[in-house]
């Protein structure tokens, strides 16, 4: 799907990837960076479906991050 101008002009513009990954990172709910077709900088898009997700987003969603139940090592 193609950025269009009217969507891309009222888009927050990033510089870079990595900058782009910073906010989203910030952001309460899962967002995704994209380099956009038409300006050539990145945008955020909370569209992730099929698409592959920053590590950050990952992480929050894997239930292993969580740590065990109780908060103590088992095998400590």
């Amino acid at each position: 799907m193609r950025t269009r101008p009217g969507i891309c002009r009222r888009k927050a513009r990033y510089a870079s990837e990595a900058e782009a990954l910073e906010v989203a990172a910030r952001a309460p709910f899962p967002l995704r960076p994209y380099k956009c077709g038409l300006c050539r900088k990145y945008h955020l898009t909370s569209r992730t479906k099929g698409m592959k997700l920053p590590r950050f987003e990952r992480e929050r969603r894997s239930p292993a991050s969580a740590g065990p139940p109780g908060g103590s090592d088992p095998e400590g």
